[in-house]
């Protein structure tokens, strides 16, 4: 199998693995819905020896108890090791921004709330892990569809290329 299939494969799984975990971990008064478990995922090559970095960014709406609604995007990184040990800085920057959208039926999105995570410290101080970015709630109105939508905006440290912006696919519409 080549190396590029494998990987493929590996972020396959890993989108599997990590939907089974949102779904699981999700609580009895909320209701939540997500991008679909193979949306979202990616790997990105990285300078020099460093291991590439496996990218899975689930995106959701969830209703909470009070009348509430929030969008909800999940960071889920790992860092792939071909044999390579370079620990240095990964990224210059990575943030993600959660919005919560709201439309009529028929309508467009609108962007209600959102909020901008900085998880740059966080992805380059270990080799995996999650990171959730909410948007601030909201008052669910029942007029309306939501969804969660978000983007990630990351610069990888030494490639000389700048800002690299990653539209993600938003959540399916929560009526």
């Amino acid at each position: 199998m080549n190396k590029r299939l494998l990987r493929a494969s590996a972020v396959a799984a890993a989108a599997v693995a990590f939907s089974g975990i949102i779904s699981v971990s999700q609580s009895a008064s909320a209701a939540q819905t997500c991008s679909a478990a193979d949306a979202n995922g990616r790997i990105q090559s990285m300078p020099g020896g460093i291991p590439e970095a496996q990218l899975y960014v689930p995106t959701c709406v969830e209703a909470l108890p009070g009348n509430q609604v929030l969008g909800k995007a999940t960071v889920n990184w790992g860092f792939i090791n071909d044999g390579e040990i370079d620990r240095s800085k990964r990224f210059a920057s990575f943030k993600v921004t959660t919005r919560l959208e709201s439309r009529v039926p028929g309508g467009t999105d609108v962007v209600v709330t959102s909020k901008t995570c900085d998880l740059t410290a966080d992805i380059n101080a270990t080799d995996n892990g999650t990171f959730t970015c909410l948007s601030p709630a909201a008052t669910l109105d029942p007029s309306k569809q939501w969804s969660g939508d978000a983007t990630v905006v990351y610069d990888i440290e030494g490639d000389k290329k700048g800002a690299i912006t990653w539209q993600l696919v938003g959540s399916p519409l929560m009526s």
